[in-house]
């Protein structure tokens, strides 16, 4: 399990900032097995995992696992295309999540987050560019 300050995202981050951060945040527990994300549907929310272990499988088929301290879901939220893979809980998951409606102002309010997204979607665009 990490807090949530360990996150990628949210490392170095100034105390205050982290303590506005986790106010705005949600806890959500899944149960192994649950899909958290459907590919297709619309997004529901932005997700770090604070607990556990989660299969991403994209429209090509590809899986890869993601745990404590990484995120998901600000794709959907960005661009609206509706969900781009689909995640599904390897053990029961713990998620700190921020609502479609609260991304854009909380990404507004916390700059360096929005960078850091930035940089997570660039790297996972090299990825993909590399693998195909």
């Amino acid at each position: 399990m990490v807090e949530l300050k360990q996150a990628k995202l949210f490392e170095s981050l100034p105390d205050a900032e982290m303590r506005s951060i986790e106010k705005q945040m949600k806890i959500v527990k899944h149960p192994k097995g649950h899909e958290i994300v459907v590919r297709g549907d619309g997004g529901v929310g932005f997700m770090v995992i604070t607990d556990g272990k989660v299969s991403v499988k994209t429209v090509s088929g590809r899986t890869r696992e993601l745990g404590p301290g990484d995120s998901f879901g600000e794709m959907a939220l960005l661009d609206h295309e509706g969900r781009s893979a689909t995640i599904t809980a390897d053990s029961d998951v713990t998620l700190a999540t921020i609502p479609e409606w609260n991304f854009k102002p909380f990404l507004k309010e916390h700059p360096e987050v929005a960078y850091r997204l930035l940089q997570t979607l660039s790297q996972r665009i090299r990825q993909a560019e590399a693998d195909s």
